[in-house]
């Protein structure tokens, strides 16, 4: 029998002090989940700001743009494929939004400035001990690229043929060429360079070919090498914050090509423009690319200073359409070469601004993206001499020769 009359179970009381803890126990899982919401919000404002300044219109006209080669992608305006595939769609905003970045430019030389200030590199140039600057594509990619093509005897054996041919070419139609070669300044200056940069050594299969090359008389070769060592104590022959050769190298490179020509025709001109030199601020193409907070550091550099009065003017021509960057008209006179020809790309151009074209009758200028191999029929009686200017980096030119000829 159960007695109705027993007391109920009461449950056990708890310390004022366990209570305490048990409530801010609870209290915290609140403020946890509270300050987890406020991290996620607080990072993604974050990843916001720097596009705020690109919406608002605001610019950074102070921090020139980094130079990337390549165009920054745009934000998309349609949407590609079906409904539900967003993650290309996504992907393609994702990557307009990380190049559209307002404060993107400040943010990349930051970047650089603090890699340069830690490790004397950056993403693209290395930072030689004497201020001098190299570019890293030139050093990782396109040095041993050529050393690719060039790494065999047969390989080698291939490309001087080549060009052997070129000149047969040439010559059964009257032209005759006339070969440099300019080298990167790594074979120059590559002990001041950082210990972890690549290096090119003096008998790297490239110097292989050159020196071949130099004992090809078919080819008329300038030894701009040979021009390098004899000048050095004269002037630099590279610009320590560009890759390209120093104004007065490339004076030096077009002065003797004139006296090659003029040899050639037993002709007793030869080069008239007095070098005169001025240190003044210049901006080279590694400076640009180094994209580092110094932008506006100016660095002096030897340039020549224009001692000559021009005769010729030039004619800039449709390249694409007529294979031509452009042409001068014809004069004639005791003291002027025959019609010639020349084929190159930016270390040309130095030839042309220290007055190459002046020491001959007619100038033309052929088209940089034309192909070297098939010169030939575009200048057949046009041009008694070609001139051909090719880097050793410009393995896309040296492969040719050994599959074409």
């Amino acid at each position: 029998m159960n007695d109705s009359s027993s007391p109920a179970v009461q449950p056990a009381r708890l310390s004022p002090w366990r209570a305490l803890l048990l409530a801010w126990r609870h209290r915290s899982r609140g403020a946890r989940h509270g300050l987890r919401l406020l991290l996620v919000a607080l990072i993604f404002t974050i990843s916001l700001v720097p596009a705020i300044p690109k919406l608002s219109g605001w610019h950074t006209a102070k921090i020139p743009p980094v130079e990337e080669l390549r165009p920054l992608a745009a934000y998309p305006r349609t949407w590609e494929g079906g409904v539900f595939e967003t993650d290309k769609n996504y992907a393609r905003f994702e990557k307009a939004f990380a190049d559209q970045l307002g404060l993107r430019n400040l943010m990349i030389r930051t970047k650089n400035e603090i890699d340069y200030r830690l490790f004397r590199t950056s993403r693209r140039v290395y930072y030689g001990n004497k201020g001098e600057l190299y570019g890293r594509s030139i050093a990782e990619v396109e040095l041993p690229l050529t050393e690719k093509i060039l790494g065999t005897r047969q390989a080698q054996d291939a490309a001087h043929a080549g060009l052997l041919a070129l000149a047969a070419r040439l010559r059964a139609q009257g032209t005759t060429m006339v070969l440099m070669t300019p080298v990167q300044k790594q074979y120059f200056t590559r002990e001041r360079l950082p210990f972890f940069a690549p290096r090119v050594p003096d008998d790297s299969h490239f110097m292989q070919f050159y020196q071949r090359l130099k004992s090809t008389p078919e080819v008329h070769f300038v030894d701009l090498i040979g021009l390098m060592r004899a000048n050095q104590d004269k002037f630099a022959p590279f610009f320590k914050q560009d890759f390209h050769w120093s104004e007065p190298m490339a004076m030096a490179a077009a002065a003797d090509a004139v006296r090659v020509i003029a040899e050639l025709e037993g002709s007793p001109v030869r080069w008239r423009h007095r070098l005169a030199l001025e240190d003044k601020p210049f901006v080279g193409v590694e400076t640009r690319f180094a994209g580092r907070l110094n932008m506006h550091r100016d660095v002096i550099e030897q340039l020549i200073s224009k001692t000559w009065s021009e005769r010729h003017q030039r004619r800039p021509l449709d390249a694409a359409a007529s294979g031509f960057e452009f042409d001068t008209g014809a004069l004639d006179g005791p003291d002027l070469l025959p019609p010639t020809c020349m084929y190159g790309n930016s270390f040309s151009d130095g030839m042309l601004h220290a007055g190459l074209i002046e020491h001959f009758q007619q100038f033309s200028k052929i088209s940089r993206a034309y192909e070297l191999t098939d010169v030939a029929p575009l200048i057949a009686g046009r041009c008694k001499y070609l001139i051909v200017q090719v880097l050793d980096i410009q393995a896309d030119r040296w492969a040719a020769f050994t599959s074409k000829r």
